[in-house]
């Protein structure tokens, strides 16, 4: 069966390229339909949520089975990966406001110039919010530690990795800065967290906010402990490239300067956030 489809609209936005999904989320988008269909769009500023249906019109893969970050050889029907046979995109946005023809939203996963399909009011009289979060978690657990490192919500960060390390601390919160460089870096080379390994050689507070924010752990076999008692981290993929991160020459003094003796261990981590990541750390390109 032949079956056709035409744009209603485009996506614009300042992404141009494929990205990490959660990245492009962050920012407004507008959606600019066609003044053919704009009469579509009468009484949509009552609806606080759009599903907006759009092509991948990058992506030229086909694929069934495919490997997401927290699982290897899934089928494709079961994640929301763009190699699709019909490479046809469905997101749920919050709607901000509409100026003619323009639909400012948040939360859409589409690059600029992507083709809309369709617009439809999000129904979700059927689902229990944390319901579906659940079912979210399940497919990929990690996805609220990814939207902290892209929305850069180092705060959020730093609760979570106290959970895990049992209080929160300047280095705890160290290592959550490291943590969120690494992870930035690697998106923005487009490549797969699962190919990395981080070889360390203290195991302290700073490795555990780092463990914790890359998902590298001991039992993926994403964490190497070293001899020796320096304070450097390297994080390499299965070619030997990747990043050398050390504590700068200056770090003890720079902390010493920013964070008054006379407060809590909470409070000290939580202006750790506020500090210079390069005046803490060094990092250098090794392979």
């Amino acid at each position: 069966m032949k079956i056709e489809m035409k744009s209603i609209g485009v996506v614009k936005n300042s992404i141009v390229e494929p990205i990490a999904p959660g990245i492009i989320k962050e920012q407004v988008s507008v959606i600019e339909i066609d003044s053919h269909y704009a009469l579509g769009l009468k009484d949509i500023s009552s609806c606080e949520y759009l599903d907006i249906v759009y092509y991948f019109h990058c992506n030229a893969e086909e694929k069934l089975i495919v490997n997401t970050k927290s699982t290897q050889g899934v089928g494709v029907f079961a994640t929301r990966i763009p190699s699709r046979p019909n490479h046809i995109g469905v997101t749920t946005v919050k709607l901000i406001k509409v100026e003619g023809n323009h639909l400012y939203v948040s939360g859409l996963d589409a690059i600029n110039d992507t083709p809309v399909l369709d617009i439809k009011h999000c129904d979700t009289s059927k689902y229990d919010i944390e319901t579906v979060h659940k079912s979210i978690l399940a497919q990929n657990p990690r996805i609220d530690i990814e939207r902290c490192i892209n929305s850069t919500n180092r705060e959020d960060l730093l609760y979570k990795a106290g959970q895990l390390h049992g209080h929160i601390c300047p280095g705890i919160a160290m290592g959550v800065l490291c943590g969120a460089e690494v992870m930035k870096m690697i998106y923005d080379n487009k490549q797969d967290p699962y190919d990395y390994r981080l070889m360390a050689q203290q195991p302290n507070c700073v490795l555990d906010g780092l463990m914790f924010v890359t998902g590298f752990t001991p039992g993926r076999r994403q964490l190497i402990l070293e001899p020796g008692d320096k304070m450097e981290y390297r994080i390499v993929n299965k070619d030997g490239k990747g990043w050398l991160i050390s504590s700068s020459d200056h770090n003890r003094e720079y902390v010493n300067q920013n964070l008054p003796d006379d407060l809590s261990k909470f409070q000290r981590a939580m202006l750790v956030l506020q500090l210079d990541f390069k005046k803490l750390f060094d990092i250098e390109d090794v392979g």
